[in-house]
């Protein structure tokens, strides 16, 4: 797990995965989560609840290491 997102993730008290599609939303792509999980769906619905900052948002950015993120 990348430690910029996780830190993030303990700001906010939100799942690494939250803040990854808060991060793509807020930053203009279009996203598609999927999920059978009721939990995990509950969660990608949490994405709304909350605003990253401008700062964790260019710090995200930053990041780019050409790499997709899962979580299996």
């Amino acid at each position: 797990m990348n430690e910029t997102i996780k830190e993030i993730g303990e700001e906010y008290n939100k799942t690494s995965a939250q803040i990854i599609l808060r991060w793509q939303i807020q930053a203009g792509y279009i996203v598609i989560p999927g999920s059978s999980n009721p939990d995990h769906i509950a969660e990608n619905y949490d994405i709304f609840t909350f605003e990253l900052s401008e700062k964790d948002m260019n710090n995200i950015a930053s990041i780019n290491i050409s790499q997709r993120y899962e979580n299996w």
